[in-house]
């Protein structure tokens, strides 16, 4: 079983585009000492990267992309696993977008491809791949600004204690979600406690079998009166859910809209 990254970054303005070749070509060389394969496109701007090969080594080559400083903002797209390489036998080839046409660059791509079975249109690896090539023309990237160009202000603040309801079993912390780019908080996320504070882990030990997962949807009724008492105006509001809450608690989403609305609150 072979192990699939990939991820899409965005090239350092420092770095002139000529320089790709050379990078290619060295990237190339580690990659067949590690035999990881793969693809690398580009598109004058983005790079976007399939590596295959066993785990450590995939994971040992993109740790050492990680913390490359050519390129930033890399975003970690799929993390899977394939019985089989996509991009067998095309190395860590550059593969320059803007050198092919936009109706025929898919294809041209596609034809780097030695699947057995070829990339199916299902295939995750493929539907990734898809969306950067045609998506190219596109503004469809949002990007951020590199970490070393945001200043954080660390603002006075009074911290809120709200009481949970007397009969509750647990109370929640609500942690801020922060846009960086706005400058505000823009939802926050209710992380459930005991009633004397301590871990998620602690409050869940007490029940056992299916029990945990009604616990789980009971308690939101909690996070919710108390976002309803902190009033949160203009704000989302995020709550998490054990796996298979939703499978197990019979009606579970149907109970959380009640709580939701007994609490005046609006569902997204």
């Amino acid at each position: 079983m072979l192990t699939t990254i990939i991820y899409r970054s965005h090239l350092s303005d420092d770095v002139p585009v000529k320089t790709l070749d050379n990078l290619a070509t060295r990237a190339n060389q580690t990659n067949e000492n590690f035999d990881v394969t793969g693809i690398l496109l580009f598109d004058g701007t983005h790079f976007f990267q399939l590596l295959e090969g066993s785990d450590a080594a995939v994971c040992a080559i993109y740790e050492r992309i990680c913390a490359d400083k050519r390129h930033h903002n890399l975003v970690e797209l799929m993390y899977d696993y394939s019985p089989s390489r996509r991009f067998g036998n095309v190395g860590m080839e550059l593969f320059d977008l803007r050198m092919h046409d936009k109706e025929t660059v898919l294809q041209a791509v596609l034809d780097k491809g030695t699947s057995k079975y070829q990339l199916t249109y299902d295939d995750r690896a493929l539907q990734f791949l898809r969306t950067f090539v045609e998506a190219r023309e596109k503004a469809n990237y949002f990007e951020i600004p590199s970490t070393d160009t945001l200043h954080f202000v660390v603002e006075e603040t009074q911290e809120k204690a709200i009481a949970p309801p007397d009969a509750a079993d647990c109370s929640f912390a609500f942690q801020p979600i922060i846009d960086p780019l706005m400058q505000q908080i823009v939802s926050l996320e209710a992380l459930i406690r005991t009633p004397d504070g301590s871990a998620p882990t602690d409050y869940f030990a007490q029940f056992s079998g299916d029990d945990i997962y009604a616990a789980d949807i009971k308690a939101k009724g909690v996070a919710f009166a108390l976002a309803k008492k902190l009033d949160i105006q203009g704000q989302t509001l995020s709550v998490n859910l054990l796996p298979m809450s939703l499978v197990v608690v019979p009606n579970a989403v149907e109970i959380l809209l009640d709580q939701i609305r007994q609490n005046g609150l609006v569902p997204e």
